[in-house]
């Protein structure tokens, strides 16, 4: 019985040992485990406080105020560069004054950095044709303008004829492909007395005369064929139905071009087909008035009308008072076109 109670203690005391290491192991595990679960959550912990210190370092308060700083400075920057484009638009217009003030100097005076500066707007009008001053002179001291009338000839283009000759003005005449035939006196007179003749289509109709390329040309050159077995002119100087604008594609005024025609259209619309009165001539005169400062020539649109006929005098006496000499188109003449 003694040996059995011995035995037993130690079996007993070995379970306990054996139970206590297992316990001791489960613990140690799970001391570690947790500790390094706490690692993990203490670096999250950091990463996430670093986070928010850096999101906080720029504040709401902060970027407002650096978002209006940089709209302040752009627009200071643009309130500066109007200023300078206002300032420098203001030296432009005193240099732009500076020849029309200086005009009567000779040019043996001294130059001054103004004149320097006014210089190219001369060079351009003595070198560039295309686009003369409006108060260059012709040879006669006079402004040069040019009278076009359209959809001629009429059984009073006699009439139109005599009065520019009492005013010893030139102007050209823009023909229609019928009239020319049925009025060939009046187109013989008209190159009798310098004035230039030109061409306006056959049909006068915007259907037809611009449906392509092909019947663009093959109208100037029915024009252009009844008007040289007439005059004996061959005149390439054209103008089209109602003016270029907007049916003259840039293809029509590339195959024009190219068969050696140049097409004229006007600055000046008498609208003489509108107000068919001597209402007309008032039109001018202001227009005229408008482009006192305008750099070009002056080109005028009339039109072989009974009406406008009536009023010619008063027009023509108007720009004989003011300086103007009423010549006709050459073919070299830059041409104003829209």
């Amino acid at each position: 019985m003694g040996n059995l109670k011995s035995s037993w203690s130690k079996g007993t005391l070995i379970a306990v040992i054996v139970v206590t290491f297992l316990f001791a192991g489960i613990f140690v595990s799970n001391y570690f485990k947790a500790k390094a679960a706490s690692g993990e959550s203490n670096n999250h912990q950091k990463n996430k406080v670093t986070n928010l210190s850096v999101k906080k370092n720029v504040s709401p308060e902060t970027i407002v105020r650096n978002t209006n700083d940089l709209k302040l400075e752009k627009e200071r920057m643009q309130k500066q560069q109007e200023d300078a484009l206002h300032q420098r638009n203001e030296q432009e217009r005193e240099i732009s004054k500076v020849p029309n003030k200086r005009t009567p100097v000779t040019a043996a005076q001294p130059t001054t950095k103004d004149n320097t500066s006014s210089q190219p707007p001369s060079k351009k009008s003595n070198a560039a044709p295309t686009k003369p001053n409006i108060t260059q002179l012709s040879e006669s001291g006079k402004k040069i303008v040019y009278l076009t009338f359209d959809d001629g000839p009429a059984p009073f283009s006699n009439q139109i004829i005599k009065q520019l000759e009492k005013y010893q003005f030139k102007a050209t005449f823009f023909m229609i492909d019928g009239n020319i035939k049925r009025y060939p006196e009046a187109v013989k007179l008209m190159v009798k007395s310098g004035e230039t003749v030109g061409l306006h289509s056959v049909s006068h109709s915007q259907k037809k005369f611009y449906k392509s390329k092909k019947t663009v040309l093959n109208e100037l050159n029915q024009n252009r064929d009844t008007l040289m077995k007439v005059s004996g002119v061959n005149s390439f100087i054209m103008r089209t139905p109602y003016g270029s604008a907007p049916n003259m594609t840039n293809e029509y005024k590339k195959a024009v071009k190219e068969n050696g025609y140049i097409m004229w259209d006007w600055n000046i619309d008498s609208k003489d087909w509108y107000y068919k009165d001597k209402r007309y001539v008032n039109s001018v005169i202001d227009q005229i008035k408008q482009k006192k400062h305008h750099n070009g020539p002056l080109v005028i649109l009339l039109h072989e009308r009974k009406e406008t006929l009536a009023h010619l005098p008063k027009l023509l006496d108007y720009l004989r008072k003011h300086g103007y000499e009423g010549k006709p188109i050459e073919k070299t003449t830059e041409p104003i076109q829209f």
